[in-house]
């Protein structure tokens, strides 16, 4: 430190003066946090003959501050330090991506892709298995799930052959091999839409076998189903190519031609007479004549708005050609406008027409049936009667233009809602059992089974029971053993109506859901005399009740008939003896015995 010395001032005071410095100075570097001071670099500058108090030459001191070289060796190794840090950090946070990107992300990408794929059913691409993945679990994984993926196609295929299986068996009859009423109803409502579009000629031919219940009832039915294959088999050779045939039931069948005229039409029907007339019948013991009988309706390019009518129009076409002495084969308009206009216009078809049209036409009429031996009402079966112009019309009358109108779901979709009706109005004695008839067409149709659903609601109240023709069960026992199954898990009993009128049953029975067997009149009444036939019946009756069927009896109408019934077994009755059809007006207010179902 240099310092000037004033003229005059002794050492003394400069000594003073020096110590004042220093300690000015360390205060100085205290409260500023210095560490150190170059000593050799700090002046103070006093001009000359000024004096300068002691408290004051802080305020004229320069001075250079030193860090100390160990500080600054250890902020720099330090800096250094953390910049290597960060840059292994940053290096090691990208090999670790890089590596779990590698060895985790992208193959376990590529396994969700292949599980998405089977989820969609992409069996096609089967993920390659040359390179194995790297981490040991996940290729574990892969190689089970290829093992899996190979089962899924192969799987896959197979239930794609089988559903292509099923598709065409649900739309086949089983017995001719031709197309069913399903296939029917599916190809023609497209074929509608198509025809809408494209305009051309369509034919519609309606098929129906001559004598056909007669060869049944005289040669069984065995042969019957053999005339029916025949039949169909020449039906095929007949028609073209592309063409179909369908068969809507029993012995009836259809067929829809596009691009064609009534002349062409006309000559395919000939062209099936002539086969069918040339079939070997004989060959199966039937010595007499097998034909079938041709209805053909048309419309021109361009009216596909009478499309709908073709079906009504071949069928009254149909009804002309089986009129004795018709050549069997009639052309709507050709053949037909004064048959058809006399067919219309009487007095079922028209009184039938306008009961489907307004339902409240249909009155339901209700018959008991008793239990044995007490002789309680336990159920009524509900028999449909037509109210036309103030008069009544009973089944005979009109159930013969439901057959041959083919228009049986309609009119079972009228009964049901009458039915309906009278239960939620609560006009049926409560406890008391309902008992339906059906045609077996209707049963595999949607609406029907839909309506029938519905109207199970009532069974808590009412205990409810189909009732099916035996003809009907046989004839349709794959269209209708699914939805009668259906049914009885909503607690409808199923009954074989008009047992013994038809086939031979018992070796359909086993494949049936059946609970009920309703013995046809025709049969109760040969119980009235001690002949063969009473036998077979009594014998019919015990093996029946042995194998654990519900017999009902019809049409017992005096005691004695009555009797021999609770004999052999029956354990329910129905007949004139006890009741007649009633309205529900008319029914007596009682409630059913507790053991009232027929079990």
């Amino acid at each position: 430190m240099a310092t000037r010395r004033s003229s005059g001032h002794g050492y003394s005071r400069a000594d003073r003066v020096t110590e004042q410095i220093h300690r000015e100075l360390s205060e100085l570097l205290r409260q500023e946090g210095f560490h150190s001071v170059d000593i050799k670099r700090v002046k103070i500058t006093l001009p000359p003959n000024e004096i300068v108090a002691p408290s004051d030459l802080g305020t004229r001191l320069r001075y250079n501050v030193l860090s100390s070289h160990g500080q600054a060796q250890f902020k720099s190794i330090l800096s250094n330090t953390l910049l290597a840090l960060f840059i292994v950090l940053l290096t090691a946070a990208l090999l670790a991506y890089t590596t779990y990107s590698r060895l985790l992300v992208k193959p376990l990408r590529q396994l969700s892709q292949d599980i998405d794929a089977m989820q969609h059913g992409q069996f096609d691409q089967v993920p390659s298995r040359s390179v194995p993945m790297r981490v040991t679990e996940l290729e574990n994984i892969r190689r089970s799930l290829y093992d899996y993926q190979l089962q899924l196609r192969d799987l896959h295929g197979t239930l794609k052959n089988q559903n292509r299986e099923f598709h065409t068996q649900a739309r086949q009859d089983v017995l001719t091999g031709c197309y069913n009423r399903r296939a029917y109803e599916e190809d023609w409502a497209d074929f509608r839409n198509k025809v809408a579009s494209s305009p051309q000629g369509v034919a519609f031919l309606l098929f129906d076998c001559d004598r056909f219940k007669a060869i049944n009832d005289t040669y069984g039915h065995a042969k019957g189903d053999r005339v029916l294959c025949i039949i169909v088999d020449a039906v095929v050779m007949a028609l073209r190519a592309n063409d179909r045939l369908y068969r809507l039931g029993g012995d009836e069948f259809a067929t829809f031609l596009a691009r064609t005229t009534p002349a062409q039409a006309k000559q395919i029907g000939q062209r099936c007479q002539s086969l069918i007339d040339a079939a070997r019948f004989t060959d199966l013991g039937i010595n007499e004549p097998v034909g079938i009988s041709i209805g053909i309706a048309f419309c021109e390019a361009g009216q596909h708005e009478r499309l709908d009518e073709l079906p009504k129009q071949a069928d009254i076409a149909m009804y002309v050609a089986k009129q004795p002495g018709h050549k069997r084969i009639a052309v709507y308009g050709e053949d037909t406008d004064s048959s058809a206009q006399t067919l219309v216009a009487s007095r079922e078809t028209s009184a039938l027409f306008q009961a489907l049209a307004q339902p409240e036409m249909v009155e339901m009429h209700y018959q008991p049936i008793h239990n044995l031996p007490q002789r309680q009402v336990v159920y009524y079966e509900a028999l449909a009667r037509i109210r036309h112009n103030g008069k009544l019309m009973m089944p005979g009358d009109f159930l013969p233009v439901v057959a041959s109108r083919r228009l049986e779901t309609e009119f079972d979709l009228a009964v049901l809602h009458q039915v309906d009706a009278d239960l939620a109005a609560l006009r049926l004695p409560q406890g008391s059992g309902i008992s339906v008839n059906i045609s077996a067409q209707s049963i595999s149709r949607p609406e029907v089974v839909s309506t029938l659903m519905e109207l199970s609601r009532h069974t808590a109240r009412h205990p409810l029971m189909l009732e099916i023709t035996e003809t009907s069960l046989i004839t349709q026992i794959q269209e209708v053993r699914t939805y009668l199954d259906l049914l009885r898990t909503v607690n409808f009993r199923i009954a074989m109506d008009d047992f013994g009128t038809g086939f031979s049953p018992l070796r359909y029975l086993v494949d049936l859901p059946v609970d009920v067997i309703k013995f046809d009149i025709s049969l109760i009444n040969k119980l009235e005399t001690d002949s063969r036939a009473s036998r077979v019946v009594a014998d019919f009756a015990r093996m029946l009740l042995d194998a654990g069927y519900s017999l009902v009896a019809e049409g017992v109408e005096n005691e004695a008939v009555m009797e021999r019934v609770q004999a052999l077994g029956f354990a329910h009755v129905q007949g004139y003896l006890l009741g007649r059809p009633q309205t529900v007006a008319q029914l007596a207010p009682q409630d059913a015995p507790a053991d009232s179902v027929l079990a």
